[in-house]
């Protein structure tokens, strides 16, 4: 993930090696690797997190950070994440810069201003559709704080 003359670094917390936009960002210096997270997680789930993973990487690099409530998906910033991933489903979480209006989201939540935090239950692999492609796509863009102008 190259960084552009125009973007300021990230800092990087020196104890965990978390990355964030701003210093001493709050998070949590758990160390938790992605393998931690997704051990023991059954075929269902770990076919639906494969298709997840193959659909933003088609976007471009990413990262994965892990901590004990979920993983997240980030470029500059973090901008999709699994809460819950089993057998049953998997909870995706996705921030966006604009409102969005599906009978999908299962919660959604304004933050003020231009950002949005959308909650999708996903039951199957099948479930990661266009439209769940398209809002991941926004939601990569949100990542690389490149989200669309209003």
């Amino acid at each position: 993930m190259g960084v552009s003359a125009s973007e300021p670094p990230l800092w990087t917390c020196p104890e965990c090696g978390a990355k964030y936009v701003m210093r001493n960002m709050w998070h949590s210096c758990a160390r938790m690797t992605p393998d931690d997270w997704l051990a023991g997680r059954g075929p269902t789930a770990m076919t639906m997190w494969d298709r997840l993973v193959e659909i933003i990487a088609g976007f471009g690099p990413f990262e994965l950070h892990a901590t004990k409530s979920r993983i997240s998906f980030m470029v500059r910033v973090r901008f999709a994440g699994v809460s819950a991933l089993s057998e049953r489903g998997m909870s995706l979480n996705l921030w966006l810069k604009q409102r969005v209006e599906s009978e999908r989201f299962a919660k959604v939540e304004h933050l003020g201003g231009r950002d949005w935090i959308y909650r999708v239950r996903i039951r199957t692999a099948e479930e990661l559709d266009a439209e769940i492609t398209e809002l991941l796509r926004k939601a990569y863009a949100v990542g690389r704080q490149r989200a669309a102008p209003r």
